[in-house]
């Protein structure tokens, strides 16, 4: 468990990194083939290539910043579940005011592959 949760905490670091940097080939590399991204209010996007595609026009014209903390991690056989907290900040990169997501919800659920560890959804919204 302690291994599981080190991975979680250091995958979490690397997404919330990725985010504020607009680092696609990094989400690229979070992301399994069949993975599903879950954001609020809006559809899912499935697979990496399509959520690949999806962050990259997103980062085209906004500029994120996100901040997380992990409170639980529960693994139960392949699926690791993890609850916390976020603070997700957009603002578009011709000027504006940013504006700030607080949510307190399961923030990811991941899917143990061949002893690997890999996003299936981000930021469900319950």
């Amino acid at each position: 468990m302690a291994d599981d949760r080190t991975e979680v905490l250091e995958l979490e670091v690397r997404y919330s990194a990725a985010i504020n940097a607009s680092d696609v080939d990094e989400i690229e590399d979070l992301f399994a083939d069949d993975s599903i991204l879950m954001l609020p209010d809006r559809l899912a996007v499935t697979g990496r290539d399509v959520i690949v595609a999806h962050q990259r026009e997103f980062f085209r014209s906004i500029k994120a910043s996100i901040k997380s903390v992990v409170v639980e991690v529960k693994v139960l056989e392949s699926i690791v579940y993890v609850r916390g907290a976020f603070n997700y900040g957009i603002a578009t990169k011709m000027g504006g005011d940013t504006v700030v997501m607080r949510r307190e919800v399961p923030e990811f659920v991941q899917m143990r592959r061949d002893e690997a560890v890999a996003h299936l959804a981000q930021h469900q919204k319950h």
